[in-house]
């Protein structure tokens, strides 16, 4: 199988990094569209119980923007032809998992592997492990 439209998620870990250098690898050697994504997770329960309101988000959000920037710029310089940025605003787990696969066709998702523990994982799960349990498309985990 080929790959044509990789997705990476981005938070600004190490891991993250280290999966965006994977998918500008793989997007350049494959001709690949790669998709850089940095989702600013909406939390409903931090709301009510911080009464964070929507400009908190709105901030996230243009941050989120600008932290992409300048990874599509190193990206095009690495020799990737089509890069686009898709942040978003809204449930990190899906939109990674079902959403932005299914608004763009993405046939691989890339991620870096979760810092968590155990204990926490059990508790709550993570991103990363609810979006290779979930998503219909191939799913590469970066440590």
């Amino acid at each position: 199988m080929t790959y044509q439209r990789i997705l990476v998620g981005i938070d600004g870990s190490d891991n993250s990094t280290r999966a965006y250098d994977t998918g500008v690898a793989l997007a350049k050697a494959l001709n690949a569209t790669l998709y850089l994504t940095r989702v600013v997770n909406r939390d409903r329960g931090m709301d009510v119980t911080f009464n964070v309101n929507d400009d908190f988000y709105q901030d996230l959000y243009v941050k989120a923007v600008q932290e992409l920037v300048p990874l599509i710029e190193q990206a095009h310089d690495q020799g990737v032809q089509d890069v686009q940025a898709v942040p978003r605003l809204g449930d990190i787990r899906t939109l990674l998992a079902s959403e932005l696969p299914n608004e763009f066709n993405i046939d691989l998702i890339i991620l870096g592997n979760t810092g968590i523990n155990r204990v926490k994982a059990m508790l709550i799960g993570s991103h990363t492990g609810y979006v290779v349990r979930h998503s219909k498309c191939d799913v590469l985990i970066v440590k």
